[in-house]
């Protein structure tokens, strides 16, 4: 059933007997326009963009066919592809992420091979050519240039699982982070992987009892296919109900018959090195410190960019806020939640005084056995902390999913799983005051939210992303054309890059 349908039909029941609390709307100073919409020619893939201020210029990857696009972005209203680039990916390669350097005629390509460590590849945004390129670490997930253009940063997320059968075991390549120096011509000057220590004393983190896993695909029989199915227990039938598979680190894993090999629960009992997954990373604007989110582990490592290592890891804990928990038809934000924030996107604002997090949430409960007093996977909000310390300095509690159902897009089928999902983010400025643009990639719009005050971040406009096919937005980009602010989201479900022109109301 289409989100639209849904959010309707909660509508006209709330309306037929149920009180709710009152809803806050997107206000403020500022509105969320679309302006133009560029079809890739494809129904998905379109994920990560990035956006060379100098000349106007987007670069858009396609997860699903190793395809960079080009856009010309210096008329909002008319965006277009300049060109397209085939990476002449090998099986088994993925395209994970693009960045487009800020001065040169460069981007940035990332791509997962899957049990062997990544690359990073250096290309030329006018032909494509390969310009230079280094193998990084295992899984690579995100690129990000400093404001510079002389770093560029990789977290290697190294989320793959394998499994000796002879052992029972399952294990993981360890995620690693990557700094990559470039010279003025853009080649590789040098490179090096940091290593993430064991970051289970470190204060703040949130140590769970038992109840919490990921979900991933492993080829648990050896066959070189991800099965939606199968006989884990070997009686000839496919049944809904858990088999355990083998051990993680002492740990029991299972697998549920009908979902196979592409759901296999890894419990999440210790932030062993294998378990720290960096996910997406923040330089500061000054380039000596750098944030990275360790999504899975609830947590955000700090690297000190001069030195070269890592000196730090944040426990960002829980969320505390009222929430709509239950996927029944009726939409009432008055059900208490304590969620680990679990954030995907990072951006730094106030010139890298605050980090900013989209704390989208990425593990699960286990449902038949839930462990007491076990937090949620995500807190359905934006989040601000002070970049020196790790202090949180507020939330956005449960404004994201208000205002998405006060805009008609809050998706209620994911009520009992992570609301609206928060997934990347970009800073800007308005009026010298900071604020931060979210895509929500269940709620396919994006949210203005003012940092004004950073111990309140209000949510004062959203926009709707066009169609009514599923949008998933994951890519987020800022730019800006004469002065008007605009942004982009890459959909990676229809295959489409939205533009949106921030508009301030009455103007």
């Amino acid at each position: 059933m289409k989100i639209s349908h849904i959010i309707k039909l909660g509508s006209i029941l709330c309306l037929a007997g149920c009180t709710l609390a009152p809803v806050p709307s997107a206000s403020g100073h500022w509105s969320i326009e679309p302006v133009s919409l560029y079809d890739s020619g494809y129904n998905k893939g379109t994920e990560i963009i990035s956006v060379q201020q100098s000349t106007l210029r987007a670069v858009l990857s396609n997860f699903a066919t190793g395809e960079v696009d080009v856009l010309d972005v210096s008329e909002p209203q008319h965006m277009h592809r300049k060109a397209r680039f085939n990476l002449s990916l090998s099986k088994g390669e993925e395209l994970t992420s693009v960045a487009f350097h800020p001065v040169l005629d460069l981007f940035a390509a990332v791509i997962d091979v899957g049990n062997r460590p990544g690359r990073l590849e250096i290309r030329s945004a006018t032909t494509g050519v390969l310009i230079d390129r280094v193998v990084v670490g295992f899984g690579p997930d995100s690129v990000v240039f400093s404001e510079d253009g002389e770093l560029a940063m990789i977290a290697n997320e190294g989320e793959d699982f394998l499994f000796e059968p002879s052992s029972k075991q399952f294990f993981s390549p360890e995620g690693s982070i990557s700094m990559v120096r470039l010279n003025q011509s853009g080649h590789i000057a040098s490179h090096k992987n940091l290593e993430l220590a064991n970051a289970i004393n470190y204060e703040g983190f949130v140590i769970s009892k038992g109840g919490r896993f990921m979900e991933r695909e492993i080829d648990w029989n050896g066959d070189g296919i991800i099965s939606k199915t199968m006989d884990f227990d070997g009686n000839g039938k496919i049944e809904k109900k858990k088999v355990l598979l083998g051990y993680f680190e002492g740990q029991d894993v299972s697998g549920t018959e009908t979902k196979g090999e592409q759901k296999i629960l890894i419990p999440i009992k210790t932030h062993s090195p294998a378990l720290l997954e960096p996910e997406y990373i923040a330089i500061s604007p000054d380039a000596k410190k750098a944030y990275v989110t360790l999504q899975e582990d609830d947590a955000v490592a700090v690297v000190d960019l001069i030195s070269e290592q890592v000196i730090s890891y944040y426990g960002l804990g829980t969320t505390q806020h009222k929430t709509d928990a239950r996927y029944d038809g009726w939409v009432k934000f008055d059900q208490s939640m304590t969620g680990l924030r679990e954030p995907d996107g990072i951006t730094t604002v106030a010139n890298g005084r605050y980090f900013v997090t989209a704390d989208e949430g990425d593990t699960d409960s286990d449902t038949s056995a839930p462990a007491e007093g076990q937090p949620t996977s995500g807190g359905r909000s934006v989040s601000v902390f002070d970049a020196e310390t790790g202090t949180l300095l507020g939330d956005t509690g449960s404004q994201i999913d208000e205002v998405a159902f006060a805009n008609k897009v809050y998706p209620e089928r994911r009520s009992s799983k992570k609301g609206s999902e928060p997934e990347m983010l970009v800073s800007l400025e308005l009026d010298g005051i900071p604020h931060v643009a979210v895509g929500m990639e269940r709620a396919g719009s994006v949210e203005l939210i003012s940092l004004a005050d950073p111990f309140h971040p209000k949510v004062v406009a959203l926009g709707k992303i066009g169609g009514e096919e599923d949008k998933s937005p994951e890519g987020i980009a800022h730019f800006v054309v004469d002065g008007e602010h605009y942004l982009l989201t890459a959909n990676e479900m229809s295959g489409t890059v939205e533009c949106f022109k921030i508009f301030r109301q009455g103007g």
